[in-house]
This record gives C-alpha cells, sequence and structure tokens, in this order.
C-alpha cells in the first residue's frame, strides 16, 4: 500500500504519491480525496491520506475504497 499526500499548490489541491509523483491536480480538497478514494480501489485495500492545507498546517483522512458495482 503506497502512501498518497495530498497538498495545496496555488490555487489548486494535487495528489501526489510516495515518490512526490504528480498524479493529479483538482479543483478541492473533496475532488483530490474522491480520487485517492479511486487509487484505493486498485487493491480494494483503504488509504491513509496525509492532507496539507495552504497554511502549511498537517492533517490526515482515512480513505475507503468506492464499491464495486
Amino acid at each position: 500500500m503506497s502512501e498518497l499526500t495530498v497538498m495545496a499548490r496555488g490555487a489548486r489541491w494535487m495528489l501526489v504519491d510516495e515518490d512526490d509523483a504528480e498524479l493529479g491536480a483538482f479543483g478541492s480538497k473533496a475532488e483530490a480525496l474522491h480520487a485517492a478514494g479511486d487509487f484505493a480501489r486498485v487493491d480494494q485495500e483503504p488509504r491513509h491520506v496525509l492532507i496539507q492545507d495552504p497554511a502549511g498546517d498537517w492533517d490526515e483522512a482515512f480513505v475507503e475504497p468506492p464499491p464495486l458495482h
């Protein structure tokens, strides 16, 4: 399970992996966290996601993979 981070960069929210590779840019934190859930779908394991807000403060979220239909 790889670690994911959501961080504010300018007016966008970036989803990056543990190697600091950008996986996507989003208009909101919620969209970036939703995308993190899509990455969790690969192995159907929840993801621990670190979140850095525009002020540089850190938080964390636990993201479940979306259900398979």
